[in-house]
């Protein structure tokens, strides 16, 4: 099936009610912009230049070029004009991480590109995407930069870290429910999307074979109601937040919800007609 070529995207449709709320509170903290982009993640992006110069395999079109067309590909799909830097580091988990602002760089891990058909390797490329394109990026780094050394040198910088850590460290799990609908976005296939998530819930390979879509689906639904009541809801808030990231389950959750409630295909239905 052809994809729609997502060439008038506006993110602002997908992104999750909690991202965009969440960055608006931190957003309203006085200075937080400015210390954020002008020195936290100023220093960063320079580490982190240094850091995959010399780190990790990468990946052009000299080197495995048939995946870095997938990368490519993907943000075709997503009417993305620049490609980010792309490489690889070893281990046999199925993970992907952005970094950088002004130059993003994708790192995925090489049990990823095994162990992921190519639909499902565009959801999760696409969901890294997402980030960078719905301008998560800087919040990230902030976030990240809060556990490194340098931050302490920042003058009142325990101060700010008390204001905001809290906030992000919620709003850090809410992306990736934003950068799921992306990613979904980027394959146009939500069985793909559904059996990644599977893959990274911890199906072993052998059973590659028997994965079953309607079963997981009907997991992520049951943990929905699962946490209805108030009780179930501060569970909930208090375990997501302890975590480095959203569970699988809840992500499969969210993205199931939002693929029914029938904006993924309007924004699908957009850019075909448009």
């Amino acid at each position: 099936m052809k994809k729609a070529v997502l060439r008038h995207i506006d993110t602002a449709l997908l992104e999750h009610k909690d991202d965009i709320a969440l960055r608006k509170k931190l957003d309203a903290v006085p200075m937080f912009k400015q210390i954020m982009t002008d020195t936290v993640c100023a220093l960063r992006e320079k580490y982190v230049a240094i850091e995959y110069a010399g780190n990790g395999l990468h990946i052009n079109d000299e080197c495995l070029p048939e995946l870095h067309s997938k990368l490519k590909e993907v943000c075709h799909t997503l009417g993305a004009t620049n490609v980010p830097g792309f490489s690889l580091m070893w281990g046999y988990d199925i993970a992907a991480a952005t970094e950088g602002v002004n130059n993003p760089h994708i790192t995925a891990i090489s049990g990823a590109i095994d162990l992921l058909a190519d639909d499902e390797l565009a959801f999760m490329l696409g969901h890294e995407m997402g980030h960078q394109m719905c301008g998560h990026k800087p919040y990230h780094v902030f976030l990240e930069s809060l556990y490194m050394p340098v931050v302490s040198a920042i003058p009142g910088g325990e101060m700010w870290i008390g204001l905001v850590r809290s906030t992000l460290l919620n709003w850090y799990r809410m992306s990736d429910f934003t950068a799921d609908r992306m990613g979904l976005l980027a394959c146009q296939d939500f069985n793909a999307a559904m059996r990644a998530l599977i893959k990274m819930a911890g199906i072993p390979r052998k059973y590659f074979g028997s994965i079953d879509i309607d079963s997981f689906i009907k997991q992520a639904r049951e943990f929905d109601a699962m946490f209805a009541g108030i009780s179930g809801k501060l569970i909930n808030y208090i375990s997501v937040n302890s975590a480095y990231s959203p569970w699988i389950i809840a992500r499969a959750a969210n993205l199931h919800q939002w693929y029914k409630s029938g904006e993924y295909d309007k924004i699908i239905n957009d850019n075909l007609n448009g």
